[in-house]
């Protein structure tokens, strides 16, 4: 059998490091794809349906990429052709999303966006898996909530990298932020184009540390497991976790959607939202700015929490987290210029790190360590199930009952991220290990 031996730091950050690429890849599409589609000609109703591309890919594909990859674990292979797939995909498609119109005469430029995100997000979810199971394949389980500490900061560099793209080249290198009608700006367009670079060679150094470094998958060592899988057994306590993560993954697809919007009504009074306005390309560009802000603020806190873990424990953690996380999406209601919102931005960031890190820390030792791929794809349900419930009912929500003021969904995600930290408050004692 394999000796569990102790991974140095570099060997669990090469492990890790694509995830910084798919990240900024990420960040693009949260940051900038409410802005691609407005700008395509679409009202916050088509906006938030839209973006239920990407909770209903990850429910489909997360599920059968986590039972394919376990094969491959089993039968001492890895996940790489997978992650290779996945990264090489999403490249092609950031590259391309951004120059839609160009293929007007084909189709609308809304629905040829809409189709190159489609691609983009099956791409994500196919290559994220391995990347997610890398922690849990390849550490010993008493240095995998290190290792998910390690990939929460290298996601939320990445998604520093791809938050703040936008607003750099625009600032510093004088790209502009604004464009004709049916046209992205040029300060999005290369953002696009060198967070898609950036992407690619990141996935490429983790397919080379898994395929040549001899990284040999712990689970490999173990009792191979029969090609017939039944229907897991979900535990209670990955029941518990799940609704935790349900009301958290709710909150922050409400942020992604509508923040955007939310400053350019509420702190620019700009409900113009075409690519000719200026005021909303501010308030757009600004959003990066403010998630880069909560992604440096998740990355600094991603480092404590190991020292956390111990000095407490994990559920505490990530109790803490989300309270504050959700007290700072309630503030920004008051905010009424954007140097108020970086206390907020900073209050949602530590509680998104410990969204990324804490559940998977608890859920590895709660689940057979020979279906770990199958069992983290079933537990992507709980982050894509509440994304859906959002993208159907958020638009009309917003549209029809709120005045179409985006801010009310800050709002409310500030309440789901209230209402996680107190589910898991309940759960405290069953979860505490």
């Amino acid at each position: 059998m394999q000796e569990k031996t102790t991974k140095s730091t570099l060997q669990i950050s090469s492990l890790c490091i694509g995830f910084l690429g798919i990240q900024i890849g990420f960040a693009l599409q949260a940051g900038n794809v409410t802005r691609i589609l407005q700008n395509y000609g679409a009202d916050l109703t088509q906006v938030s349906l839209f973006w239920l591309i990407a909770p209903l890919s990850g429910t489909v594909i997360q599920p059968l990429i986590g039972y394919w990859s376990d094969r491959n674990i089993n039968s001492r292979s890895t996940r790489v052709p997978y992650l290779l797939t996945g990264g090489i995909l999403c490249a092609l498609s950031l590259y391309a999303l951004p120059n839609s119109n160009l293929l007007i005469a084909l189709w609308s430029p809304l629905f040829i966006g809409a189709f190159l995100i489609i691609i983009i997000d099956l791409s994500f979810n196919v290559s994220m898996h391995p990347l997610r199971a890398a922690v849990t394949d390849y550490l010993p389980t008493f240095q995998q909530p290190k290792g998910f500490a390690i990939q929460t900061f290298l996601i939320s560099i990445g998604a520093i990298i791809g938050s703040t793209l936008p607003y750099i080249l625009h600032k510093f290198l004088s790209f502009s932020s604004t464009s004709e009608s049916q046209q992205i700006a040029d300060n999005v367009k290369w953002s696009f184009y060198i967070g898609a670079t950036l992407l690619l060679i990141t996935v490429l150094i983790t397919a080379k540390a898994i395929t040549s470094n001899n990284i040999n998958p712990l689970s490999a060592a173990q009792p191979k497991a029969s090609n017939t899988y039944t229907l897991p057994k979900i535990p209670k306590k990955m029941w518990q976790l799940g609704l935790i993560q349900f009301f958290s993954w709710a909150a922050f697809f409400l942020v992604w959607i509508y923040m955007t919007p939310a400053i350019a009504q509420h702190i620019y009074a700009e409900f113009d939202y075409s690519s000719q306005s200026k005021l909303y390309a501010d308030a757009a560009n600004y959003t990066g700015i403010l998630f880069g802000c909560y992604h440096l603020a998740a990355s600094l806190f991603s480092l404590a929490l190991p020292y956390l873990y111990k000095k407490t424990n994990v559920i505490t953690t990530h109790i803490i987290a989300l309270f504050i996380g959700g007290i700072g999406l309630l503030v920004v209601f008051n905010c009424h210029n954007v140097n108020l919102l970086y206390i907020p931005m900073i209050c949602i960031g530590i509680a998104w790190s410990s969204i990324l890190a804490s559940p998977f820390a608890l859920l590895s030792r709660l689940i057979p360590h020979q279906k770990i791929g199958l069992y983290f794809g079933i537990f992507n349900l709980f982050i894509t199930v509440p994304q859906i419930l959002v993208g159907l009912c958020s638009g009309i929500l917003i549209q029809d009952y709120l005045e179409g003021k985006a801010i009310f969904a800050i709002i409310i995600a500030g309440m789901s991220l209230l209402l996680a930290g107190s589910t898991a408050l309940l759960f405290r004692k069953s979860l505490k290990l």
